[in-house]
């Protein structure tokens, strides 16, 4: 948990960060291990280090001691990258790091373009566009006796959202030679209960309005969740995705895996049904195009409002060393600025990217048949072309 907290501030630092007259070292490596091979990234990362050395010699704007402090920062990257780091599901690997002490590395859940920038502020535009398409998931555990709110973002429980203790104890033994007096008893049992479920409903709803959370999901007993459920806000109940089995001193990274398999299901759930509005009705309708070129068209004139993409796709294509434009037919030269277009075996982390910078949804999903047979990737449009 503690982990968890210290990377949402980590994101927060980078965001919010406050030039210090020292160069910040901003570094994307693509890892996705079904894409790349560990070597390859290694060897992308030291090509990139030995080109923004060269460029970094070469500017007479920055005096000795900031090029030695970011040299240095680039062993440090490099260590990591080399020695510590895991790819495991992790896409893309920034790394934010500067000579006074700064280090932040995030694992970015979708493929990003690799590059390496230095400024006096982190580079940070992909990402504030990723955060801004990703959605936060409350998980509220409840019994008797308490409850608990957490939040899970981009695959983390980052926050602790409330917490909340009842005076009903967890069970009552009822002895039958006082019927009545017990029945009594019972009836204030479940006032005070209906009372906690209430102020529990009406908490949860806040945080909701707070926009803490997109989507809920119940954890608990199962005798128990079937019960509160009775209480919950009509508002919560079109936000409810799932329930997760679970004790109320249940270990918290047992809660968090729980969840996640919830959340993995509703995403791909909700992922599919888009797919399948994209090919059955946007396509058809003018709302929406499918395969690389009509996508790349639509990019390039900024009309898409949500890229989908199977995260196996692959495609070669050029992309132009001087305006980036993009394409998968060879040119002698850009048709936009006269410049001299590049091949690159895989062009997609390039549309990714691109269409991040502008805004765009990302949904990326793997292994829709449907999506595959249509050519892999596709959009919807902001309007019809």
């Amino acid at each position: 948990m503690a982990n968890s907290s210290n990377k949402v501030l980590g994101l927060e630092e980078i965001l919010n960060f406050i030039p210090t007259g020292k160069l910040v070292v901003s570094v994307y490596l693509l890892v996705d291990r079904s894409r790349i091979t560990k070597r390859d990234y290694q060897t992308k990362l030291n090509s990139m280090i030995v080109g923004s050395k060269e460029k970094l010699e070469a500017d007479t704007n920055i005096d000795k001691s900031q090029k030695k402090e970011v040299f240095e920062v680039f062993e440090k990257v490099k260590a990591f990258a080399y020695d510590k780091f895991r790819a495991d599901s992790t896409r893309t690997l920034a790394i934010f790091s500067s000579g006074d002490g700064l280090w932040e590395e995030f694992r970015i859940p979708i493929i990003m373009r690799s590059k390496i920038i230095i400024d006096p502020k982190p580079y940070t535009q992909s990402i504030r566009s990723l955060l801004n398409n990703s959605k936060k998931y409350g998980v509220l555990l409840i019994d008797r006796e308490k409850a608990q709110i957490y939040s899970i973002y981009l695959c983390e429980i980052n926050e602790y959202l409330a917490a909340f203790i009842s005076d009903v104890p967890s069970k009552v033994n009822f002895k039958s030679q006082a019927v009545l007096r017990e029945r009594k008893l019972y009836g204030r049992l479940e006032e005070k209960l209906h009372h906690f479920f209430k102020v529990v409903n009406d908490r949860t709803m806040e945080l909701f309005k707070e926009k803490k959370f997109d989507y809920l999901i119940l954890a608990g007993r199962k005798e128990i969740i079937p019960n509160f459920l009775n209480y919950l806000h009509s508002y919560l109940r079109s936000r409810h995705i799932g329930n997760i089995d679970a004790e109320p001193d249940s270990n918290i990274s047992l809660i968090s895996n729980k969840a996640q398999k919830v959340i993995d299901e509703f995403e791909a759930k909700t992922k599919n049904a888009l797919i399948d509005r994209l090919i059955d009705e946007y396509n058809p309708n003018g709302m929406g195009v499918l395969g690389i070129d009509g996508t790349i068209k639509s990019l390039l004139i900024e009309k898409i409002r949500i890229l989908i993409y199977d995260r196996q796709f692959t495609h070669e294509g050029y992309i132009c060393d001087s305006c980036r434009y993009l394409t998968v037919e060879y040119k002698d030269k850009c048709p936009y600025c006269g410049g001299k277009p590049v091949f690159y075996n895989d062009i997609v982390d390039e549309i990714v990217e691109d269409a991040l910078n502008q805004g765009c949804e990302i949904v990326d999903i793997e292994g829709n048949e449907k999506l595959i047979r249509a050519g892999s990737i596709g959009v919807v449009l902001r309007y019809k072309l």
